[in-house]
């Protein structure tokens, strides 16, 4: 068996002396897509701010490609491979669609800018049909897709989504989710998604792991989160 492209073991990470993650344990496998289900102040934003470098753990290790990882500075782990889009989206208002996409081929992979920019638009066209207007008069969606669209000019190992689907509409959900179902069969990339929307989970996470109050409370696979979503909400989210 290959070993996995990201090991969690035991991590713990605090706010001041106030637990917010406790002993968690995480493997993903390349071309694997875990999620990260449960309520707003489950813990799931802070752990993937732990393995992206922003927050360092309290205890517990983090391996990527093998390496220790954790409490490495945010660059350093972005130069490796392991990239996060967050709720924030974090993108360049005054700078086009070019210009934003460019930026994110510099940290690894610069000599391929323009042949992941074609891989991109493949992904979200309409940013090809957008690529000289400035990100910050785009709408909710495109500004998403946008920011996506960034973490894959540094061609990553590991993709890092915190809650993509946010606030946006049916038709940008279900661009975002064929996306992420398309990163999924090329087998490139492993996906960590945390995610509210149970059916859009379903459709993209081959396991998931719930987490309630910083701990990992029950975990399962995709098979799991068919049925009855208002149901399934209330045994993961309450």
């Amino acid at each position: 068996m290959a070993e996995p492209v990201l090991r969690v073991s035991g991590l713990e990470v605090r706010y001041g002396r106030l637990p917010a993650l406790a002993g968690i344990d995480l493997e993903l496998d390349r071309g694997e897509a875990v999620g990260l289900l449960g309520a707003n102040g489950a813990g799931k934003t802070t752990l993937l701010n732990a393995l992206s470098g922003f927050l360092k753990p309290h205890a517990g290790r983090i391996e990527f490609l093998g390496r220790p990882i954790a409490g490495t500075a945010p660059h350093a782990v972005v130069r490796q491979g392991l990239l996060q889009v967050s709720q924030e989206r974090d993108l360049f208002g005054e700078l086009t669609v070019l210009d934003n996409l460019q930026l994110g081929s510099l940290a690894r992979a610069p000599q391929n800018a323009a042949r992941n920019m074609e891989r991109v638009f493949g992904y979200f066209p309409r940013l090809r049909e957008r690529s000289v207007q400035k990100a910050a008069t785009m709408s909710g969606g495109e500004q998403q897709m946008l920011a996506i669209g960034r973490a894959l000019m540094a061609e990553p190992r590991v993709l890092l989504l915190d809650e993509p689907s946010a606030g946006l509409s049916p038709l940008f959900v279900d661009e975002i989710g064929a996306m992420m179902r398309a990163l999924k069969s090329e087998g490139e990339i492993s996906i960590i998604l945390v995610e509210q929307n149970i059916r859009l989970a379903a459709r993209v996470v081959d396991r998931f792991h719930v987490l309630r109050a910083g701990a990992a409370v029950a975990q399962g696979v995709a098979a799991d989160l068919e049925g009855d979503h208002g149901e399934l909400a209330r045994n993961f989210y309450l």
